[in-house]
């Protein structure tokens, strides 16, 4: 698995990826994938 280079996330980006997961009931490593993040970053 390719590593992603560590970054800091701004609360309206988390805000974005909650809304996708939820809302347009994507999975999270779906949702992390558009995202270009890592599933587990996402899922913490």
């Amino acid at each position: 698995m390719e590593r992603v280079p560590r970054q800091k996330y701004t609360k309206e980006f988390w805000e974005q990826a909650v809304h996708l997961v939820q809302d347009q009931e994507l999975t999270i490593p779906e949702t992390a994938r558009r995202l270009a993040m890592s599933d587990k970053t996402l899922a913490n």
